[in-house]
């Protein structure tokens, strides 16, 4: 893990604090949910997916074409969609997928209390920025700083830009190194120094931004990816586990 930012006393101003999305404030990948929701509301759309699926599946198993095949299921589950359509179907599904029996509400009560505590609230996340924007709307976070994909929307078509780092960062589409360092760079931009006050992440993938926080945390963790947690950032992170 050399060149990640080591944990020390957070910067002078406002505490930040880092919460993930997916599998942290909510259960289930945002992305993916929402891309095979919109492929199975249509028979030649899921026909279209199946008959690639052959092709694209080796190419979920290399880091460095993950994010073709996700590009690839995009355009299928939205090509000859007016823009209008999209963003109805985003809202909709944003709401039940931000709905109360998908929360995670231990950690949705933390993010309220760093609010109210005057702290720097910001998701950061790999989902594309409106899908992220419209949740977290669902959700009542309106005024929470949000570090997502950055996305263009084509004439037929949603796809990433050219300068979309941040597209690498989806769970299923890049490497672990690439996804972490990837987020750091993102809340950099958005003006954040590290290390931040507070992360909270449910997956193995952010190591480093938990190594990039004062005060680390892993939300429902898989036995699997907190063991690889505490190999690298120690037995103090917190481990959170919701009781609701």
């Amino acid at each position: 893990m050399a060149g990640m930012p080591a944990a020390a006393p957070p910067a002078a101003g406002r505490p930040v604090a880092v919460f993930d999305l997916d599998g942290t404030l909510l259960r289930g990948d945002t992305t993916v949910e929402f891309i095979r929701g919109l492929i199975l509301r249509s028979p030649y759309r899921t026909a279209a997916a199946l008959l690639m699926a052959p092709l694209l599946g080796p190419f979920f198993f290399m880091p460095l074409t993950r994010r073709n095949a996700i590009t690839v299921l995009l355009w299928i589950a939205t090509v000859g969609l007016p823009p209008r359509r999209i963003q109805a179907l985003v809202r909709r599904f944003a709401a039940a997928h931000a709905a109360e029996g998908n929360q995670i509400k231990d950690v949705l009560d933390r993010l309220h209390a760093h609010l109210a505590a005057g702290d720097r609230v910001v998701i950061a996340t790999g989902c594309a920025d409106w899908l992220a924007t419209a949740v977290c709307r669902a959700l009542d976070l309106d005024t929470v700083e949000i570090v997502a994909a950055r996305l263009r929307q084509g004439r037929t078509f949603v796809a990433p830009s050219r300068d979309c780092g941040m597209w690498n960062a989806l769970p299923t589409s890049t490497g672990v190194m690439s996804f972490g360092l990837e987020k750091l760079r993102r809340l950099a931009a958005a003006g954040i120094t590290f290390p931040v006050a507070y992360a909270y992440t449910d997956s193995a993938t952010d190591l480093p931004l938990l190594l990039a926080a004062t005060r680390r945390h892993v939300v429902e963790p898989s036995p699997r990816h907190l063991r690889r947690i505490r190999a690298v950032a120690g037995p103090e992170v917190a481990v959170l586990r919701s009781s609701r």
